[in-house]
């Protein structure tokens, strides 16, 4: 009977040594606001902040997010992670996939709902289940996103036939089609005469949900800003028509 108890006590040890596997290195948090109780965000590459926390749970650094806005911040961010010393962070959503790429640089991704000091003990803890695929909602966004993509063509005149615009912020017109190429929408650039008129045009162009910009040119400061803002950038010289039809050749 001793010996049955025994048994059954070393069963229940290793049970739980499993299930409670030592966290090494690292933990990262991605949160909205700059403490640990603060949320888990709900998309960990797009956080305003990262929480690092060591492998015991315990706060180490917080950290401004130096990718949040940017163009696959997802992949951004591994060089940072891996620099970090972090091999598992938590978010709520991962996008395509990263959580494959994660994986391959040796960092683990959770899903969590609660506050970053508690995700970051049960991680450490080893109880949380790792991320497996992207969360439903963020692939729903995706397909949503995909089919109000919108390209937007700045142009010499109001018509396919006319030029495309030598700089973007200078076009006398932008031309709006949608992701099969029918024109939609013709509108007179409204910041065609400011001084400095790259950042104007960027939030004009983000109200139209433009996710493509056409132009012959473009200044540094205004790739760079469309770029943060999810906007693809084309250089293309010819005719408005012909731009688009590259575009959709393309894809």
């Amino acid at each position: 009977m001793k010996r049955l108890i025994s048994v059954v006590f070393l069963t229940l040890f290793l049970v739980s040594g499993l299930a409670f596997a030592e966290q090494k290195g690292n933990i990262c948090v991605a949160t909205q606001e700059k403490s640990s109780e603060a949320a888990v965000s709900d998309k960990a590459a797009l956080a305003p902040y990262f929480l690092i926390f060591d492998e015991k749970g315990n706060l180490v650094e917080i950290i401004d997010n130096p990718f949040q806005g940017k163009n696959e911040a997802g992949k951004l961010m591994l060089g940072f992670l891996v620099e970090k010393g972090v091999t598992a962070i938590v978010g709520k959503n991962y996008c395509g996939d990263i959580i494959g790429i994660l994986k391959n640089k040796g960092i683990t991704a959770y899903n969590f709902e609660g506050s970053a000091a508690v995700a970051a003990a049960k991680v450490a803890e080893g109880q949380v289940p790792a991320a497996l695929k992207e969360n439903a909602l963020v692939a729903n966004h995706k397909a949503v996103v995909a089919s109000e993509e919108k390209i937007v063509v700045a142009a010499n005149g109001a018509t396919t036939a006319a030029a495309v615009s030598t700089q973007a912020g200078g076009a006398a017109f932008f031309l709006i089609f949608d992701k099969k190429g029918k024109l939609i929408e013709t509108l007179a650039n409204p910041e065609k005469d400011a001084a400095s008129p790259g950042t104007a045009i960027v939030h004009f162009l983000v109200g139209k949900k433009a996710t493509t910009v056409v132009a012959e040119g473009f200044g540094p400061k205004i790739v760079e800003t469309m770029k943060g803002k999810g906007i693809k950038v084309v250089a293309f010289k010819g005719s408005v028509e012909e731009a688009v039809k590259k575009i959709l050749q393309s894809k």
